[in-house]
């Protein structure tokens, strides 16, 4: 029964929050950009979606240890969490104004890492109410480097992605919940992995907009979100054609 209110949950707010990523570049070009080995690198499949409902590995840059890019599993898990089809939270993201007070996240502030993705899907809420897709991926660099946290539980590595305050460009397309996850430029990243942060130092960082003239952001086909379609496939990161050649996965 708890694992049917977890799905039910998720569903009702799939629509909300960063959850979707794509990874569509080969570990070559992750080391490359990071200068940095892949502990695993076999674990590592490029993707064009990655649905985080689905709690897939995402490649990761963490204060643990710096040195190298590791594959952790995308939803945080507490360490005292015995069953993780109990634990009801979703911890996909975390927001940044709940992280030193909420259970699931504030003994984790220290475990900072960087998530590395090509960019990420948002909804927009269009005029009549349908919900279209949206692809956000940087204007000049390969990668997006995302803050978030991570823990390890039963010896797996799990992460969530940190969310602030929708940027302006961010806040039209994302318009229903105005939220985005948290961009890191180069020397963010860096002082994010510090091993040691205080409090206003972490929302120092956290207060820390990228600039929308780094953002290129264009709608998609249609039904990227949706669990029940095939979605890994290379449309999904091309901008829509409204002329009938490509509109929706449905």
């Amino acid at each position: 029964m708890s694992q049917i209110i977890y799905t039910v949950i998720l569903t009702f707010e799939a629509f909300k929050m960063c959850y979707h990523v794509s990874n569509n570049k080969n570990q070559k070009a992750i080391k490359s950009r990071f200068k940095k080995e892949f502990e695993n690198e076999d674990a590592f499949e490029p993707a064009f979606h990655l649905n985080g409902f689905d709690k897939p590995l995402l490649p990761v840059i963490s204060n643990e240890d710096s040195s190298l890019i590791k594959m952790y599993r995308w939803r945080l898990i507490p360490e005292n969490v015995q069953d993780e089809s109990a634990f009801l939270a979703n911890t996909l993201n975390a927001r940044a104004d709940e992280l030193f007070t909420k259970s699931s996240y504030k003994n984790y502030v220290q475990n900072r890492c960087l998530i590395v993705c090509t960019g990420f899907f948002e909804p927009h809420k269009a005029i009549g109410g349908k919900t279209h897709s949206y692809y956000i991926q940087p204007k000049k660099e390969p990668f997006f480097t995302l803050a978030g946290i991570w823990t390890q539980w039963q010896g797996i590595h799990t992460c969530s992605i940190i969310t602030v305050d929708a940027s302006p460009l961010m806040a039209e397309v994302h318009n229903d919940g105005k939220r985005m996850p948290l961009i890191l430029d180069e020397q963010m990243s860096t002082d994010w992995l510090q091993k040691k942060l205080s409090k206003e130092e972490m929302t120092a960082i956290m207060n820390h907009k990228i600039g929308d003239e780094n953002l290129t952001a264009f709608r998609v086909i249609d039904g990227v979100m949706n669990a029940q379609q095939n979605t890994n496939i290379a449309a999904v990161i091309e901008a829509y054609k409204p002329t009938g050649e490509q509109g929706s996965l449905f």
